[in-house]
């Protein structure tokens, strides 16, 4: 009985340390997975990224308009400092929840900018469109195969975006707007900036709620801190009670804290 108890005892000590050993083995195998995928990544991205060519149709999609605002759209290249293949493009939207378009061009250089003007005379410079190294992955991790794709992340109007075109980003003087950039309040700069700031975010936010003009509705939507040549802003929006889907514009100066409002952004700035 002795016996038979301790080689059962022998059997489990083997099997747990088998166990373990297959765990190790499994562990170790993807942590060097996850190593040479990190490795691969950015080499690979690199590789993927030097098509020349954009060819995959971009997509963009419309936040805040109404279908009567993008009856017509007019999309020009912007190549070595020359606008090329101006062309105006006709809507037939009806419906402000699927306001998407796609760029009516069926290649453009990586290093163009395309510019899109709307009725309002509001434009959109859009660039920064690549590919990247897609990597395939099974039961216990990188494969060490991978793909290249498009990669739908660009830049709009100084922003990274996703292809979004948000009224409160366009410009009406593109001269004055480029030097401006917004850090946006997902980016780690952004708090960062805010405590070098005399006004900190605290003071703004309380700032805003003293100034707020709604009676009942609380709203207060952060758009990020606005950084220009003379001054900085943070930037909220409140959604006004009164009229529905309509949206105020607050800017508050991060030296002074002085306040401004704009019930009709970006046309009243």
């Amino acid at each position: 009985m002795k016996r038979f108890f301790k080689g059962s005892l022998i059997a489990v000590g083997v099997l747990v340390l088998l166990a373990a050993i297959f765990v190790g083995l499994v562990w170790w195998s993807m942590q060097r997975s996850k190593a040479n995928a990190e490795s691969d990544a950015e080499a690979l991205s690199k590789a993927c990224d030097t098509a020349k060519y954009i060819t995959e149709n971009p997509q963009l999609t419309f936040l805040k308009f109404t279908p009567t605002e993008l009856q017509t759209l007019r999309f020009q290249i912007l190549r070595d400092g020359k606008i090329t293949n101006d062309t105006s493009v006709k809507t037939a939207f009806k419906d402000k929840e699927n306001l998407k378009i796609n760029f009516p061009y069926k290649k453009f250089l990586k290093t163009d900018t395309i510019i899109l003007t709307l009725q309002s005379q509001l434009k959109y410079y859009v660039s920064g469109y690549g590919h990247y190294a897609y990597l395939h992955y099974g039961m216990f991790g990188y494969v060490g195969s991978s793909d290249c794709r498009f990669s739908e992340n660009c830049v709009i109007n100084n922003v990274v975006s996703t292809g979004i075109i948000e009224k409160f980003d366009g410009w009406l003087d593109p001269e004055k707007s480029k030097h401006i950039r917004t850090i946006q309040p997902v980016a780690a700069e952004y708090e960062a900036f805010a405590a070098k700031c005399k006004i900190k975010l605290k003071e703004a936010e309380q700032i805003f709620i003293n100034n707020r003009k709604n009676e009942h509705l609380y709203s207060m939507l952060t758009y990020g801190i606005e950084v220009g040549p003379e001054a900085s802003y943070y930037i909220f929006g409140e959604e006004r009670e009164s009229k529905r889907d309509y949206i105020d514009i607050v800017k508050i100066n991060t030296e002074t804290g002085k306040i401004k409002r704009y019930t009709n952004y970006p046309f009243d700035k």
